[in-house]
């Protein structure tokens, strides 16, 4: 299999383009697409996205949030041929679930030195319950080798849009929500173990403060329309 991801370019892969203005009118449509904390996000320089997860849709719906384009690990069983060939030209790249894949993280920390953005699931699997998962080491490992931040991202509402074994879109609203970035360096350019878990302790609670002000959110929002319609749920 080719693990080697993407040539980063000057220009975007137009279809990529496509669901960046196309994604977001659908999810607005369904009932509320909501996203805040861009100014967090760097201009140009390499920053890891470390996401809660809960749907197949996380991966384009963090995409789609964000003016620039960001690369993807995926696991390596969906690089088969043709869907593969399409993740790719997403920006998805393989990594071996379960074991130590060092090629795929030599891969991303030469992604992120040269100035990509990188969006990791540190939950390693999407949650059944919408709970946020214990975080893997893997965002801060990368993020700190590579000597870049780690950008907290918290997500609602992708597992009512899309929910787990839906093949269809549900109506919901969707939150993105990006925090303050955390400088990976604070604990040296080779954090050792302890460290790491420092680290990814720090991003998880930054994670868990976005979903909880999403929640907040999302049922005020709910509150009020209940009263604009009388009491009414939505359809």
């Amino acid at each position: 299999m080719n693990k080697t991801p993407e040539p980063p370019r000057r220009w975007t892969w137009p279809h990529y383009r496509m669901v960046q203005w196309t994604l977001p009118v659908i999810l607005r449509m369904l009932g509320g697409f909501r996203v805040t904390g861009l100014e967090h996000l760097p201009a140009q320089d390499g920053a890891v996205i470390a996401s809660n997860h809960l749907s197949f849709l996380d991966p384009p719906t963090v995409g789609v949030a964000m003016p620039r384009r960001t690369y993807y690990f995926a696991k390596s069983e969906l690089f088969k041929p043709i869907f593969g060939w399409i993740i790719r030209k997403c920006y998805a790249f393989p990594v071996e679930r379960g074991a130590a894949d060092t090629r795929a993280l030599k891969n991303a920390i030469e992604l992120l030195r040269g100035g990509e953005l990188l969006t990791m699931f540190p939950e390693g699997t999407r949650s059944r319950d919408g709970q946020l998962g214990e975080f893997d080491l893997g965002a801060a490992l990368a993020a700190s080798r590579a000597g870049v931040p780690i950008i907290p991202c918290a997500l609602t509402g992708t597992d009512v849009v899309m929910p787990i074994g839906s093949p269809f879109f549900h109506r919901g609203r969707v939150a993105v929500s990006f925090g303050e970035p955390i400088d990976t360096l604070q604990f040296g350019a080779k954090p050792g173990k302890e460290d790491l878990q420092r680290l990814t302790s720090l991003t998880e609670q930054a994670v868990r403060a976005l979903k909880a002000e999403q929640q907040a959110f999302m049922a005020g929002a709910r509150q009020g329309q209940d009263v604009m319609s009388g009491g009414k749920q939505d359809a």
